[in-house]
């Protein structure tokens, strides 16, 4: 979210002809360097079955749903409840199976998204994006998957991680609240508990091999002067941003399969849609 304020000689080979689809994504996994992905039958088998737990209007009781052997969904807030059930439900699975975890959620408590995200880079996933990963979702979640997939019509919006705090800006928002004499302290507990969680995001971004600079660049746009912004996102003070593949891809987030939406129009209408009301941008 922005705020204002190395030479080996050539090699003949022939390649025999694969028919069978799921051959095809092995080698393609193998040429990308994406190892042990689930094959595409069951990752579209394991993508249904959340979306029909997950239809709107379901009556789900818990946020998480296993699909034996090797698939989990999860859907809704993201919270140290609903973190907890999802890594216990993890810990399920064959950890030497290549998974399918499918994610849908806003978002929500930024430990409690590190804490399932540290539980899912270790393994071999395609996570795959349904309907909105937003926040916590599409910064832990998504970012931990070795093949990312943004499913039909889904939405993955960011709007940054842990990141310093403008502590000029929290002494005033604070100062009204508090006594003047524990202001001091206040800030000093919150920029030690920011700085927990910086360090544990670069953890968990070496731990997900994705560029440990990701969310520092992310929050770089907060600094950006508002006509300098409007460059590069035509929507003002936006809630939550949608990145391109390429600007993705150049943080180490490669989207290996995307049926999202890819231009302003396409995300305008989809947020329509899901009739949210929050100022979304397509960032090229």
């Amino acid at each position: 979210m922005r705020k204002r304020t190395e030479s080996r000689k050539a090699e003949v080979f022939v390649i025999q002809p694969i028919r069978n689809v799921s051959m095809w994504l092995s080698l393609i996994a193998s040429l990308l360097g994406i190892a042990n992905i689930a094959s595409s039958d069951r990752e579209a088998a394991v993508v249904e079955a959340c979306r029909a737990w997950n239809r709107p209007g379901s009556a789900r009781v818990l946020p998480v749903q296993r699909v034996a052997p090797d698939g989990l969904c999860f859907s809704g807030e993201i919270n140290s409840a609903s973190s907890a059930a999802f890594v216990d439900a993890l810990a399920t699975l064959e950890p030497a199976t290549p998974l399918v975890i499918v994610v849908h959620s806003n978002g929500g408590e930024i430990n409690a998204g590190m804490a399932m995200g540290e539980a899912l880079a270790p393994l071999k996933t395609t996570v795959v994006a349904q309907r909105v990963c937003a926040s916590s979702c599409a910064n832990y979640l998504f970012t931990a998957g070795d093949r990312r997939v943004i499913d039909d019509d889904a939405l993955l919006l960011f709007h940054g991680g842990a990141h310093p705090i403008d502590e000029g800006a929290l002494r005033k928002a604070i100062g009204s609240q508090i006594p003047a004499d524990q202001v001091e302290a206040q800030v000093a507990n919150i920029r030690a508990d920011i700085d927990r969680q910086i360090r544990r995001q670069d953890a968990f971004s070496t731990m997900a091999r994705i560029d440990v600079n990701f969310f520092r660049w992310m929050a770089s746009f907060n600094d950006l002067p508002e006509d300098a912004f409007l460059t590069l996102c035509p929507t003002r003070d936006p809630v939550m941003i949608l990145y391109s593949d390429r600007l993705l891809a150049m943080h180490g987030v490669a989207v290996h399969e995307n049926r999202g939406p890819n231009s302003q129009e396409a995300l305008t209408a989809r947020v329509a849609a899901l009739g949210r009301a929050e100022p979304v941008c397509f960032m090229e």
